[in-house]
């Protein structure tokens, strides 16, 4: 599932979807996303999904929606916001979760998106997330 505002990057996204094999369905706004988090949750087996809809900070809300109905479900956030503002902040939203900057970060969209759904296969966070006491 892709939920994306601007029509060039969700075409974008989605070419590359579609060049690894993945069947894509969209989302333009929050209301729409909500329909797909409810009618197709059981087909989506990843979300690329902007943290700003039409200009508000809708993307948490998603993301959060659409794992009340799959709370596993492995996620690439892309957002033109810098890693330190609070509306680029991914805590609380659960994993998998994997942030990409906006428009570069689409070159790394299908490494990203496989990364994402191996963690979420194999329960496995990224060391790189570990605190030093977690190898303890």
């Amino acid at each position: 599932m892709i939920v994306e505002d601007e029509a060039l990057l969700c075409l974008l996204a989605d070419g590359l979807l579609a060049a690894e094999g993945f069947d894509t369905i969209f989302a333009a706004d929050e209301t729409e996303a909500m329909v797909h988090a409810t009618a197709a949750a059981d087909r989506i087996a990843v979300a690329v999904v902007d943290m700003s809809l039409g200009g508000d900070v809708a993307g948490p809300r998603v993301i959060r929606a659409l794992r009340q109905h799959a709370p596993n479900l492995p996620v690439v956030v892309i957002t033109g916001f810098d890693g330190d503002a609070p509306q680029a902040d991914l805590r609380g939203l659960g994993w998998p979760t994997v942030r990409l900057h906006k428009p570069g970060g689409y070159d790394e969209l299908i490494p990203a998106v496989l990364d994402v759904m191996e963690q979420a296969r194999t329960g496995t966070w990224p060391q790189e997330w570990r605190r030093d006491t977690d190898y303890v």
